[in-house]
């Protein structure tokens, strides 16, 4: 084989709570991860040495700050892999989001590395190299809809997102620094109130009972509050969808991408257009119960 093409799918977050910060400055977290198929295609093609890289996005980095660059360099060391590849990257999934676009990347290449060069390795044992790297790399390889604690590695699996809702994801033009979110959430932690908290438990039991309103009442993210007092526009996108029609609407990740539940097409379609005069990076989506899909090799 020469040559892998594979999908790697976005993820929202039906919530996040942090339970505590840890000894080493990270924070042990709980939160709901989704799936979408908003997608990144990311073909690899062996070469007789070093990497390189395209993108159809330029504002993508082509060195060795891609986190696509560390994952080849950390398997082709673990690994004693002989040659180099290339990599195209078809960018869909927005920058510097809350939507795990370079973690989505970063598993494809696990993934399409260790099928091109025939390494025979499992999906756990390909997420227990991806921690070196990053905390939601393990989730995308995974994909679907899983419960993740500790720092974001421990992935407990959930009932699929089976229902037919439709999903508008909007992304402002304003770029979030997770890192800075995080350290301002550990000044303001105490001012977060309990009803800014998500219920985990009630997401857990609307998705085994497929009872999606129980489920959006146990909908939050702790990290809404911090990137909203720097950017309003947080508040008035979701304001917009909820005018809109949606049922639930809110950031995921650290921000500022914003998603809104829509129970059909039309009223999804009809927010979005308004959104989109403004907001040039808005989509309509549907819940994914997969992550990195390989969808063409020879």
């Amino acid at each position: 084989m020469e040559r892998v093409k594979l999908r790697a799918r976005a993820k929202i977050n039906l919530s996040i709570d942090i339970k505590d910060i840890l000894e080493d400055g990270y924070h042990e977290v709980e939160m709901v991860m989704q799936s979408i198929n908003l997608s990144d295609y990311i073909i690899i093609r062996k070469a007789e040495t070093g990497f390189k890289m395209t993108s159809s996005n330029s504002d993508v980095p082509s060195n060795k700050k891609n986190i696509m660059y560390k994952t080849w360099i950390l398997m082709k060391e673990e690994f004693g892999i002989d040659g180099g590849i290339e990599i195209f990257l078809e960018k869909n999934i927005p920058i510097a989001a809350g939507m795990a676009g370079g973690s989505a990347d970063s598993a494809a290449v696990f993934i399409g590395i260790n099928r091109l060069f025939g390494l025979n390795l499992s999906d756990d044992e390909l997420i227990e190299l991806s921690k070196k790297l990053g905390s939601d790399i393990a989730f995308c390889i995974k994909g679907g809809t899983y419960l993740a604690s500790g720092k974001g590695t421990d992935l407990k699996k959930l009932n699929n997102f089976n229902w037919d809702i439709v999903m508008l994801i909007c992304k402002p033009n304003i770029f979030v620094s997770t890192k800075r979110v995080y350290k301002k959430y550990d000044k303001m932690y105490e001012s977060i109130s309990t009803d800014q908290r998500p219920d985990n438990e009630k997401i857990i039991e609307g998705l085994q009972l497929e009872d999606y309103e129980l489920m959006v009442e146990g909908m939050n993210n702790v990290l809404e509050p911090v990137t909203k007092s720097w950017y309003r526009e947080i508040d008035k996108i979701e304001k917009t969808m909820i005018k809109g029609g949606a049922i639930k609407s809110m950031m995921s990740g650290s921000g500022p991408t914003v998603f809104g539940f829509f129970k059909d097409y039309k009223s999804a379609k009809r927010c979005g257009n308004i959104l989109r005069k403004r907001y040039s990076q808005t989509y309509i989506t549907h819940a994914s119960n997969k992550g990195v899909e390989i969808c063409g090799n020879k």
